[in-house]
């Protein structure tokens, strides 16, 4: 009888340091998956920033870019007014300074020549594009370039950037495709930042936009 006893004790501190370890284990495994976790949300974070921060610079560059061929373009076509209405001229013009489309506005916000026929009689009040630059109609002294941003007539992403010319009485755009800026944003969203990452089996990641609550990216392993 004593020695049964002893048997079912020894079974009993057995069965206790077995829950014991595999407690131990499970605090200890917890502990580094959450250090781990945390090391990886914080370089997630940090490449994101950074991913950023380069797309930003790289649009300010673009943006200053754009105006000055905007402005050259304008001074073209105010040395030479007889390439105003020809729209082949303005094609050339186009391709010379390395932009996809040429638009002449008048002082009213009306599109009334260019490299570009079937954008003729578009206007600032054509949409939510083309809206963006009303403030020109009350400031001759500005220049104004916009970030990438589906155009009016065929939803195409493009960025545009519009002065007044030396006289005051139109307007000069410059529409470009930024294909380098485009294709930076594709290989840096946070799709493909997050499927990048070195997870762990049975880890998830999901990033979500701070301020509509909306999951941009995620990646389960």
């Amino acid at each position: 009888m004593k020695k049964k006893k002893i048997i079912i004790l020894s079974i009993m501190i057995i069965v206790v340091a077995l829950l014991l370890e595999a407690s131990i284990l499970k605090y200890v495994n917890d502990k580094n998956a959450h250090r781990t976790s945390k090391v990886l949300l914080d370089r997630v974070i940090t490449v994101l920033d950074k991913n950023d921060e380069s797309r930003n610079e790289l649009i300010e560059s673009l943006k200053d870019d754009y105006i000055v061929r905007a402005k050259a373009v304008s001074y073209m076509i105010d040395v030479d007014p007889a390439v105003e209405y020809d729209v082949n001229e303005l094609q050339k013009i186009a391709k010379l300074m390395a932009v996809d489309e040429i638009h002449l506005f008048d002082d009213q916000g009306t599109i009334y020549s260019g490299s570009a026929p079937k954008y003729f009689g578009y206007n600032f009040d054509s949409g939510t594009q083309m809206e963006y630059f009303k403030p020109m109609l009350k400031d001759k002294s500005l220049t104004m370039c916009q970030d990438v941003t589906p155009n009016t007539a065929e939803g195409k992403k493009m960025m545009y950037a519009i002065t007044w010319n030396e006289d005051g009485t139109k307007m000069l755009q410059v529409g470009i495709e930024p294909k380098r800026l485009l294709n930076e944003i594709k290989q840096n969203n946070i799709s493909n930042v997050v499927a990048g990452m070195p997870v762990y089996k049975a880890m998830e990641i999901m990033v979500a936009d701070a301020d509509t609550q909306v999951i941009e990216g995620g990646f389960y392993k």
